[in-house]
């Protein structure tokens, strides 16, 4: 596979992975000029028409989806047997090659995660497409961080062809649902199960069962209780967060949580406790202040002592009730803003008691303009009323300025604007044009030279050469099928159905006849069928030619040359004394000419027979 190149455009670089039912490959998109990741269908599953058809029914489905933690399909196709998949290239490594790497995660790095598996299940199941495979091997994260949920497709059009225990499925059984497992069907609470799996195995660095063969670990999904992952990591895991894995891991589905957003809440309420900000009070003993030596004062008047105590007690107070109002600050949850305009979430905000406050505007091409990209402290979050949340505002997409492709061909001019960051229309237009060959760009829209949005569609109007006229059809008989084929390019006409006959006018190769009478009216871009001459050809004729030589005492160069059916051939050329005669007989075809030459030049042109 390694060299190989697929529908035209993507070339196999190497081999980076392989599954139950797949080989990954690393590849390069040659149109977009891009790393792609291609996976190529096993051979036993490639031979399975149903499991094909579903495969690619539910490919193009997921390739419906948009989300920065689920990763893109680009292309679904066939070639030479092959069925493939072209997916968007992540630089990262495994979730599970992670865990096998740093053992139990930290309680932060986990619940983070979790929460972005939880966004991508959540953006799937509003868009009716159910994994079914959820698994650390099928999660990828970046060296940012980022988590990236793949293998939707595959999983999903798996589901029917492969529900067995054997070798397609091994790798999965540990994530297996009691429902799954007992052959049932599927649902949103499927996937819910498998991530609170992988959620007990980031928390613990184990799998919640273990057994000797898959069927007995499918078992212990249907009847075994997990080890609580507290017993494994004592006084680290919150009791909070325990119960996420239990609920999710429910083997009743009716009491899991019912879709994603439910786990990914109760994750944030997690999130909030580990990650809060607030400091510890601080307590001083009386002990601290040590009363001064002993100085004599003047005794105050009982009146003294009596207006002391009350300015006090006023003093006292009002301490009091100041202390009252900051600490029984009322708390509220922080709403949702993220990818609400600028002026709908003051809007919001205002609205619970919260301080909006702009921390950054940043370019995004995802977000529009004065749209909120990211909120802190995060939606969910309790803080008491007055706080400010910090929002990162979108200045829309970058702009970039839009190239010249007029002229181009099609394929360049996709090229430069691919890598420009815009795209084209998917109808591009075509039509006549004399000014440009077949396949330039006549025109584009927006014009070059603007600037413009990244992402932006850009119109082509490319040409289909000159429109077609009516021409008068050329004489083709006599020529070589390659001479044939040439003149046709030149007059805009195609080459149709090429035969073969005996001929014994014409020799082997040269064309016999056409269809199309010359002399005829035909519209160019019309095809033009041909007979060719598998031979013998015409018996050889022979012409008595003389040539007298000047008789000046010089010597001379006589040549002749036949112009027939053959073409143009030289029958004679040598040099003869003064005042003598040459005499020959010049064989030729069909009929012609006879060219005589003294010294290079022309001196006699004589019709043939």
């Amino acid at each position: 596979m390694i060299g190989k190149e697929l529908a035209g455009r993507y070339e196999i670089i190497e081999q980076i992975g392989g599954g139950g039912m797949a080989v990954v490959y690393k590849g390069r998109d040659t149109l977009l000029n891009r790393i792609v990741t291609v996976k190529v269908l096993r051979e036993q599953f490639a031979s399975d028409d149903e499991f094909v058809r579903r495969f690619k029914r539910e490919a193009q489905a997921v390739a419906s989806l948009s989300h920065p933690n689920i990763v893109s399909i680009y292309d679904v196709g066939q070639q030479d047997g092959l069925h493939y998949l072209v997916i968007e290239f992540v630089e990262g490594q495994t979730l599970k090659k992670y865990i096998r790497d740093h053992g139990p995660l930290k309680l932060e790095e986990t619940v983070d995660i979790a929460i972005q598996i939880c966004d991508a299940l959540e953006h799937a199941h509003e868009n009716n497409i159910i994994h079914r495979d959820i698994k650390p091997q099928n999660i990828l994260l970046t060296s940012a961080g980022r988590v990236k949920v793949t293998d939707f497709g595959i999983a999903r059009a798996a589901s029917s062809a492969t529900v067995t225990y054997t070798g397609s499925i091994v790798g999965s059984v540990h994530y297996l649902s009691p429902e799954q497992a007992k052959g049932e069907t599927a649902d949103e609470r499927t996937d819910i199960y498998a991530a609170g799996v992988v959620l007990y195995e980031m928390l613990t660095g184990e799998m919640p069962y273990s057994g000797d063969t898959p069927i007995t670990i499918a078992l212990k999904h249907i009847q075994d209780t997990p080890v609580p992952p507290r017993e494994l990591r004592k006084d680290i895991i919150p009791p909070m967060l325990e119960e996420i894995v239990f609920r999710a891991m429910e083997k009743n589905y009716d009491l899991r949580y019912s879709n994603a957003a439910e786990m990914r809440s109760d994750l944030r309420k997690v999130k909030n406790i580990l990650w809060s900000d607030d400091e510890p009070t601080q307590v001083f003993s009386p002990d601290d202040t040590k009363t001064p030596a002993k100085n004599k004062k003047r005794r105050l008047k009982p009146v003294g002592y009596i207006l002391l105590l009350l300015i006090l007690a006023g003093l006292g107070y009002g301490a009091f009730l100041g202390l009252q109002s900051y600490v029984h600050v009322a708390e509220v949850e922080v709403p949702d803003v993220a990818g609400r305009s600028l002026v709908d979430a003051q809007q919001m905000l205002a609205k619970v008691g919260l301080v909006t406050e702009v921390s950054a505007k940043v370019p995004d091409k995802d977000i529009p303009e004065n749209a909120v990209i990211d909120q802190k402290p995060e939606a969910g979050e309790l803080v008491k009323k007055g706080r400010a949340i910090e929002l990162k505002v979108s200045l829309g997409p970058p702009m970039v300025t839009v190239p010249d492709v007029v002229g181009a061909t099609e394929r360049e001019a996709r090229i430069t604007i691919a890598n420009k960051g815009l795209k084209i229309v998917s109808e591009v237009q075509r039509v006549y044009n004399d000014s440009f060959e077949t396949g330039q760009v006549v025109s584009q829209k927006p014009s070059s030279g603007t600037k413009q949005p990244e992402g932006t569609e850009v119109e082509l109007v490319i040409s289909r050469g000159p429109e077609p006229q009516y021409i008068s059809m050329p004489d083709l008989r006599g020529l070589t099928l390659e001479e044939a084929k040439q003149k046709l390019l030149e007059i805009r006409l195609e080459l149709g159905v090429v035969t073969f006959q005996r001929s014994s006018e014409y020799f082997s190769g040269q064309i016999v006849s056409q269809d199309v009478a010359t002399g005829d009216s035909i519209l160019q871009g019309h095809t033009v069928n041909l007979v060719i001459s598998s031979g013998p050809g015409p018996k050889p004729k022979q012409a008595h030619v003389t040539v007298p030589v000047p008789d000046d005492g010089e010597q001379h160069r006589v040549k002749i040359t036949v112009v027939d059916l053959k073409g143009t051939h030289v029958e004679y050329n040598n040099v003869h004394l003064s005042g003598s005669y040459v005499q020959e007989y010049i064989p030729y075809y069909k009929s012609g000419k006879v060219q005589i030459y003294l010294d290079d030049e022309i001196v006699k042109e004589q019709k043939l027979p």
